[in-house]
């Protein structure tokens, strides 16, 4: 029963946190704070969660991620709801009579900078929730009622691009210099997130392109092309907050919409950080970061057995295994993504892991790569760089001429 339960986390935090929230004022900073020392701290505490059970009532791990989608309406509603300057759809008088909730009240003792902390609150939502399970339900590419929940939940970050550029594109070039989701060695991560934010939606848009070319239709067909779909779908949210709340309820979706979007470019700077694969090379456990920290694995509906994921990508959530010997994060999912806004901590920390991957995990040929990726990041602490100095020297003395 446990193994199940744990899944529920996701929606059990998300509920807690926005009821508090939605007390307005310093409550606003309760889902910020929450997530820390919840989720980062936690990780840090608890052993971690090497468990692979075998589930029978799988009716019930897949509610867990349809939930979300009705969950992010109802998130995109409070918020819409708690700036409009007028009563939407009733909602004021039945929670006053009802619940003695006055939202004008609580709106007029909130201050700008805490509705912008809530809404960075609601981008965690957005990409903890909308963005990783719909990354789940697009890869089930054999169920189009998955399918279309999972675009409805990636519409809410705008990445309408993101269904197929993740499932036809990462997963085939991870590794690789035709990744733009790969983060290569001495990346930034703000420089990464523009980069990959780009590139991710010109490598979907040409692989849209390309296969809409077989059928006679063009990419900007908003019937057949997913792509324009999908940008409709994200319009229509947009348009919705509007109607609810007006341009600060389109302001407040902005920010949690670019802020999960934002997340999820950081997951993928992590998860390949610095990792080398030959194109001509099958896609192995080795070829990504791993973590089983027991709060991020319950709260991400377990992505963070990423080594797993792209060894099986059709696997549900439920059936990744541990991969306990696979390369490891040096904590849970928010614990490196707060280590990666600190780009020099950030490189100091994986240094050593760098060095790791390259004697225990590296093919010959990767060690090649390998040395051309350390040499090019300028980053100190790297053997292979330091190999390849050696290298370079050896080919330029008197006695290799």
């Amino acid at each position: 029963m446990l193994h199940y339960l744990k899944f529920t986390t996701f929606p059990v935090i998300a509920f807690a946190v926005m009821h508090v929230m939605f007390q307005g004022g310093p409550w606003m900073y309760a889902g910020i704070v929450a997530l820390v020392l919840v989720v980062a701290v936690g990780d840090l505490l608890l052993p971690e969660d090497r468990t692979e059970p075998r589930f029978n009532n799988e009716f019930f791990l897949n509610f867990m991620l349809w939930l979300t989608l009705p969950l992010l309406m109802w998130v995109t509603l409070l918020f819409s709801w708690g700036v409009s300057s007028h009563d939407v759809l009733g909602i004021d008088g039945f929670m006053k009579d009802w619940f003695g909730y006055d939202r004008l009240a609580i709106q007029a003792n909130t201050t700008w900078y805490q509705w912008f902390f809530g809404a960075v609150a609601g981008a965690f939502l957005f990409g903890a929730g909308g963005t990783n399970v719909g990354h789940e339900l697009t890869h089930r590419t054999y169920s189009p009622r998955d399918m279309i929940l999972g675009r409805w939940m990636l519409a809410f970050t705008c990445d309408a691009s993101f269904a197929i550029e993740h499932v036809y594109g990462h997963h085939k070039n991870l590794g690789t210099p035709a990744d733009p989701a790969t983060a290569q060695r001495g990346d930034n991560v703000y420089t990464f997130v523009i980069k990959s934010w780009l590139g991710g939606y010109r490598s979907a848009w040409k692989l849209e392109k390309q296969r809409l070319a077989k059928f006679g239709y063009s990419v900007w067909d908003p019937i057949h092309s997913r792509m324009m779909r999908g940008n409709l779908m994200s319009l229509s949210l947009f348009a919705s907050a509007y109607v609810l709340g007006g341009w600060w309820a389109v302001a407040m979706f902005w920010v949690m919409s670019a802020g999960g979007k934002t997340l999820l470019e950081i997951v993928n700077y992590m998860e390949h950080y610095g990792i080398v694969r030959r194109p001509e090379d099958k896609v192995e456990p080795r070829h990504s970061w791993n973590t089983n920290a027991s709060v991020s694995t319950a709260l991400l509906y377990a992505l963070t057995r990423h080594s797993h994921h792209h060894a099986e990508a059709d696997q549900e959530y439920w059936n990744l295994r541990s991969y306990r010997h696979a390369p490891m994060l040096p904590t849970g999912y928010l614990g490196t993504i707060l280590l990666t806004l600190v780009p020099p901590l950030y490189k100091r920390v994986m240094t050593p892991l760098l060095n790791h991957w390259d004697e225990h995990f590296a093919t010959p040929e990767e060690k090649k790569l390998a040395i051309e990726a350390s040499l090019k990041s300028g980053m100190k602490g790297l053997k292979s760089a330091q190999l390849g100095k050696q290298q370079q020297a050896q080919s330029m003395s008197p006695a290799a001429v």
